[in-house]
């Protein structure tokens, strides 16, 4: 068990742990955009929310009780009402825009995520990071406005949730070493949920039991399982061992598979436009993880030459 996790923790596994939460939340911008078009906004986040909450009590509930301090529970509500913050503004957003466009400017986080760890006392954004940044923010820049200023009010919308994720992010990094990231991570779906249903009774009317065909129950299950119960504990894992800005920049290869899985299914056309910012992000995020590396070896290969020629 000690090797097992001593594996989950290497920078490795979390990295992959991030890719793999980034691939299904992709996939889930087509789905969710579905769900939305037959069961009100915030039913739709109740019923993602508080049965993956249940989901991981039951497979960790000896780790849930064995960590009720006060810091935990404070920390994990502090998630939980960010995370529901962040996907109410994303999801009614999403009702007013195309599922490519709510990805990708769901995904400028990355761009937020080492500014806010900046102001948190994490140490000043590195060179890499604010140069991927900033070629991420142009290749988001490409796909996500139509016809340029002004954005719609769905964008505005997906935009602010946008800054609510980079200061999660940022905050995970900052006060999540050192906490149970599966207590926190109940602690953090759980209060989403409740939120969720409070706004759901207060503003929005029953959804009609015809509205639950096998398509909708189908596509809820992917998001409380998949999207919400694995990834979310993965993620908040993973971001307690990683650098948070290239966690963010790591997770942000959701925007393009959220928009090529648009484009698959027909919700949109994929434009030269779109396709160089896929292009612009990619080399972003590669350019986050391998960059210095390369730099280092160069310098190191052009020091050796020059020693070599004395």
């Amino acid at each position: 068990m000690s090797r097992l996790s001593g594996a989950l923790g290497s920078q490795g596994a979390c990295k992959a742990m991030i890719g793999a939460a980034a691939l299904v939340w992709g996939v889930s911008f087509v789905v969710l955009k579905g769900v939305t078009e037959v069961l009100p906004t915030y039913f739709t986040l109740f019923v993602r929310f508080v049965p993956a909450a249940l989901i991981l009590f039951v497979a960790f509930r000896r780790r849930f009780l064995a960590n009720l301090d006060a810091a935990t529970v404070r920390y994990g509500v502090l998630l939980g009402v960010a995370n529901f913050v962040a996907y109410a503004l994303q999801t009614v957003g999403l009702t007013m825009t195309t599922p490519g466009k709510n990805a990708f400017i769901t995904s400028s986080y990355c761009v937020l995520v080492p500014f806010c760890a900046w102001l948190l006392g994490m140490g000043r954004p590195q060179r890499n990071h604010v140069a991927a940044a900033l070629v991420c923010m142009v290749g988001l820049g490409l796909v996500g406005l139509d016809g340029g200023l002004p954005l719609n009010a769905g964008d505005v919308l997906t935009l602010g949730g946008a800054v609510c994720y980079a200061g999660m992010y940022a905050g995970i990094a900052k006060w999540g070493p050192g906490r149970d990231a599966m207590a926190v991570t109940v602690w953090e779906l759980a209060v989403s949920g409740a939120l969720s249903l409070g706004a759901t009774l207060a503003l929005e009317p029953a959804p009609a039991p015809a509205d639950f065909t096998p398509q909708v129950v189908a596509g809820v299950a992917m998001l409380s399982v998949l999207c919400s119960a694995l990834a979310f504990a993965g993620v908040n894992h993973a971001f307690t061992k990683v650098d948070p800005a290239e966690g963010a920049l790591l997770s942000s290869l959701e925007s393009p598979i959220g928009a090529i899985t648009s484009v698959l299914v027909g919700a949109e056309v994929l434009t030269g436009r779109s396709l160089a910012g896929f292009v612009l992000i990619f080399a972003a995020v590669l350019w986050s993880q391998v960059g210095p590396a390369l730099v280092g070896r160069a310098g190191a290969r052009a020091r050796g030459d020059a020693g070599g020629g004395r």
